[in-house]
């Protein structure tokens, strides 16, 4: 398959610039003409060397890891404001490589260039860097080029990542007092328990006065702590390791851990909410950029990062592709909210889900850091508490045998 720079223009009349592979310049022309444009002039690039193709799968291996999101957005402002005034990809590619302060990312623009100059698509050749780009990117990419809309993709995509950088930023600031706190209980409790309650245990049973039971509880406490600490370690690693690794080996794993993350007495809402606003943000570019809505619940699926939420709109899917209008199928799953299903309803009565889709991600953009303050706002003063109660119990557990000692001494 050929690679084509070609110069078209869309309906609005406009010129577009672009690079598409294609069999011949009349499967080209059809290809431009299914995107709604009329092919003007097309150039057939000279294929890539066997050096160049080396140099693409070295590149692949060596820019295969994370690249901080800051440097995507930056990526995703230049690259819509190239694609909007017609630079021809390769060319908004290479100006993006050269302003790209970030080696690795560097090398994965690289990587890409050389992919499309081997006859790959732009959303093709972001697959071939998984570790860079997600499902999510790849996806809207996707949409874009393949409805000609890469300008209006790029630009969902920055505003997309400056609200998932806001919500994190929200939530490092949030929680920055609650960690602070619940660290220095651990190591306050770790360090009662370990080194000064034991102590006080062989003085008490050396001079043989009655214990009570607040002492007799927190003696227990300390003697369960020492004797299990290394399975809290063990617990602990497999929280932060085993439950990643166990999610992706296994969708039963992942459907249980999901449905408990969803269920939590404080959080469960507000891990909903961030799905639900995934799915209706992840919808709403899809079935816009002009994908029919069965293609998009499917690649929404990959989107959402909450496995019941995935299977509902899987069974949603199954229902539209059976006849049901998508807010019909949407009501059979208690998942959804309600302000989901009624602006779904009310878009398909107007003929603009897409829209309607969008101010549901909007409703949840805005509402989100504003839950995300108040659940940790919660969380502040009941730490408080439960340092204080903690080393109040401690402090009164220690202090009444001591009044006992003394009241014997008295006697």
């Amino acid at each position: 398959m050929a690679v084509f720079c070609y110069q078209a223009i869309d309906n609005k009349g406009r010129n577009v610039k672009g690079v598409m592979s294609a069999q011949s310049e009349p499967d080209l022309e059809e290809k431009i003409k299914a995107s709604g444009m009329w092919l003007l002039e097309a150039t057939m690039e000279a294929p890539p060397t066997a050096s160049a193709k080396a140099v693409a799968r070295k590149e692949s291996w060596t820019a295969f890891g994370k690249v901080p999101r800051r440097e995507l957005i930056e990526f995703c402002t230049l690259m819509s404001f190239q694609c909007r005034v017609g630079i021809p990809l390769l060319q908004s590619l290479e100006q993006a490589g050269q302003d790209c302060q970030y080696p690795r990312f560097k090398r994965v623009i690289g990587g890409m260039q050389q992919h499309i100059e081997s006859g790959l698509l732009f959303y093709e050749s972001l697959e071939k860097f998984p570790g860079t780009f997600s499902a999510h990117f790849v996806s809207i990419v996707r949409a874009g080029e393949l409805s000609s809309k890469l300008p209006e993709a790029f630009t969902d995509l920055k505003e997309y990542l400056e609200w998932v950088e806001q919500v994190l930023a929200d939530v490092r600031q949030a929680s920055l007092y609650p960690a602070i706190t619940l660290a220095v209980v651990s190591g306050f409790g770790l360090f009662l328990f370990t080194f000064i309650i034991p102590k006080f245990v062989i003085l008490l049973e050396g001079l043989k006065v009655p214990i009570p039971l607040l002492t007799r509880i927190i003696f227990g406490v300390s003697d369960f702590a020492k004797a299990t600490w290394w399975v809290w370690v063990l617990v602990l690693i497999f929280l932060m390791i085993g439950i990643p690794i166990g999610r992706r080996m296994s969708k039963r794993f992942a459907y249980a851990v999901d449905y408990v993350k969803i269920h939590l007495p404080i959080f469960g809402e507000l891990n909903l909410m961030l799905a639900m606003s995934r799915f209706a943000h992840n919808l709403s570019i899809l079935y816009s950029s002009g994908i029919s809505i069965i293609q998009a619940l499917t690649l929404c699926q990959g989107l959402i990062d909450c496995v019941p939420v995935e299977q509902a709109v899987s069974s949603v899917e199954t229902d539209v592709k059976a006849g049901n209008t998508v807010s019909e199928a949407m009501r059979k799953h208690k998942i959804f909210p309600p302000i989901l299903l009624r602006m779904v309803t009310m878009g398909e009565g107007t003929g603009s889900l897409d829209k309607s889709l969008q101010n549901v991600s909007d409703y949840y953009n805005e509402i989100i850091p504003r839950r995300i303050k108040k659940v940790f706002s919660f969380l502040e003063p009941a730490m408080t508490l439960m340092l204080i109660f903690m080393v109040g119990a401690i402090a009164l557990s220690i202090y009444l045998p001591l009044i006992s000692v003394m009241s014997a001494i008295g006697k």
